[in-house]
């Protein structure tokens, strides 16, 4: 492969030589027939694809190679449902738990603002090349405008505030609310008019119904913005998780359900509505648990969230874990006290939504995959391949659910002009892989290259984590007792001393063995970091560790050298 020019184009912009990619002898992932094709020649200039053939492709002048032989391309993935304003930690809906005398709401925001750069990267080391923000408030403008337009991003597709029935209590005193109150057509009409400057890609509802503000209720305010969507060009995306709801929400002018029913199963009428209609369905089966394990601190470890998901984010997952059976609020102590019925419940949910996405899916109906990534528990960008694993598990096949990823989602949104399958003329957003993905999707994890706009970005490089971040990650892992991805954060040579300076583990082999066998025998291992200071590569923590029933304070001195933290010093 040749990649001289990566660089240079990342930091400097596109420069002519640049402009044209050849991608030679490559497998091409036809998503739309769950095939794939004899190896094939791509040129892409310009960001697009320009021509696709049996046969070399001659150039007129020298032209960046990939040698794609024995390896496979495909679409990049698309994600149709996240949100920026939330970070997917513990502290970020306080409408849902309220820990803001731990972290501020204010200082959760400004971290969801911060982070966006870093989840651009991971999302395209993913293979994640479009995302859709369903949404927040009107800073999602500036991250479309500004952030993204300014460097390597996905393509970001956003909605300014959720018209809504219900505003959250906790979102009352922000000046730029995620979610706004309607009660009023004239109510719509102006945060409508307020929005449309900013030329949203498609407006969002939060069709929220109770006993007081029914749907019914509620259904004329629906059908009036729908009107002004259409009217202007764009989609209308409904968040509808009640059978009923959903059906007016159709019936109004929904032209995306932006999330699973789950009062009801679907049956064929459902389906019938739904094709009659055109609507897409996203129905995001995980994010509704994530938070109940979230709440009792035992989320699943999956191997994208200890590798791929921001550790700053994913350490929150057990910070629960601290408090007693006494110092625990009495929101949490209720979870931890009823863990099973609660576990029951969000089982029977995925059940019944599953179930009606695979009669969905037998029906014809345009199902596209989504996270609503941001939601706690729900990391962004490393949560996106267990949804799909989730669609799988619910009864689609693997090429049933590439496509939903991919040409379906394009679809739903109206892209599928330029986005959502390799053909000429299409943008140049593709992943390219040394295994099948049509034959597992745990080949998704085989992504060598992500090119976005024609840009090769190689996998491995496309994003450096901190020190800080490092370090975390092995807490993470260490935490989870998972010793695979606990080790990967370590050199091959790493040094383990006592203060000052005692030798106590030479290598990762003899490293290995020790924590595999403490992670294996020792009961109730939890690390929390009490405090924390970073210095160039190195990450000193105060660690408070639990050993079954002993407690032990140590500060831990990382040294992070080249990705891998190649020394710790231990004073105790």
């Amino acid at each position: 492969m040749k990649y001289l020019y990566v660089l240079f184009t990342i930091f400097f912009g596109i420069t002519a030589f640049s402009q044209h990619v050849m991608i030679e002898n490559i497998s091409i992932v036809d998503v739309e027939k769950g095939t794939v094709s004899k190896p094939k020649y791509i040129h892409i200039q310009n960001g697009l694809i320009k021509k696709i053939s049996n046969k070399p492709i001659k150039a007129m002048i020298e032209i960046p190679s990939i040698d794609g032989t024995g390896k496979y391309i495909m679409p990049g993935m698309i994600d149709t449902h996240i949100h920026f304003f939330q970070t997917g930690s513990l502290y970020t809906r306080p409408d849902a738990i309220n820990m803001t005398e731990t972290v501020s709401y204010e200082e959760e925001l400004a971290f969801a603002e911060a982070m966006v750069p870093d989840s651009f990267n991971r999302y395209l080391r993913l293979g994640v090349t479009s995302i859709m923000d369903v949404g927040g408030p009107f800073s999602n403008f500036k991250i479309r405008d500004s952030s993204a337009a300014t460097t390597i991003s996905p393509n970001v597709y956003v909605t300014g505030p959720l018209f809504s029935p219900y505003k959250p209590e906790a979102f009352a005193d922000l000046e730029d609310a995620p979610i706004e109150k309607i009660t009023t057509k004239e109510e719509a009409t102006a945060l409508f008019n307020k929005m449309l400057p900013y030329k949203p890609d498609f407006i969002k509802i939060w069709y929220i119904a109770s006993e007081e503000e029914t749907a019914e209720k509620n259904y004329d305010i629906i059908t009036h913005i729908s009107k002004l969507t259409h009217d202007n060009g764009m989609k209308l995306a409904v968040h509808a998780t009640q059978k009923n709801t959903a059906e007016l929400a159709v019936k109004a002018g929904a032209d995306i359900l932006v999330h699973s029913i789950d009062d009801e199963p679907a049956d064929e009428a459902f389906a019938q509505l739904l094709l009659d209609n055109d609507v897409t369905y996203i129905p995001t089966l995980i994010v509704s648990k994530n938070y109940a394990k979230a709440f009792l601190a035992k989320p699943d470890n999956h191997k994208q969230d200890l590798y791929f998901s921001n550790p700053m984010t994913y350490r929150s997952m057990t910070d629960l874990k601290k408090y007693t059976h006494a110092t625990v609020t009495p929101f949490i102590k209720r979870f931890r006290d009823n863990e099973e019925r609660f576990i029951t419940y969000y089982d029977g949910k995925i059940k019944l939504m599953s179930e009606s996405l695979l009669l969905l899916q037998s029906k014809g109906v345009n199902i596209a995959a989504g996270t609503d990534a941001g939601n706690i528990g729900t990391m962004h960008a490393s949560s996106y391949i267990q949804e799909l694993e989730a669609m799988q598990n619910a009864g689609l096949t693997v090429p049933q659910v590439l496509k939903a990823a991919t040409s379906n989602a394009a679809r739903g949104f109206g892209l599928d002009a330029t986005l959502g399958t390799i053909s000429e003329g299409k943008i140049a957003d593709l992943i390219m892989l040394t295994a099948n993905p049509l034959e597992s999707l745990e080949n998704l994890n085989s992504i060598e290259i992500t090119l976005k706009d024609g840009l090769v970005l190689k996998a491995s490089e496309i994003y450096k984590e901190t020190p800080e971040q490092i370090v975390q990650r092995q807490v993470n892992a260490y935490n989870a007792r998972d010793i695979d991805a606990f080790m990967d954060t370590y050199a091959d040579d790493v040094k383990i001393y006592n203060f000052p300076e005692v030798l106590s583990m030479d290598g990762k082999v003899q490293m290995r063995e020790q924590f595999a066998k403490m992670f294996e025998e020792v009961p109730n291992l939890y690390c929390e970091i009490k405090n924390r200071i970073t210095l160039n590569n190195k990450v000193i923590d105060r660690e408070y560790v639990r050993f079954g029933d002993n407690y032990s304070s140590v500060i831990a001195i990382y040294e992070v050298n080249e990705g891998k933290i190649s020394k710790v010093t231990f004073l105790r």
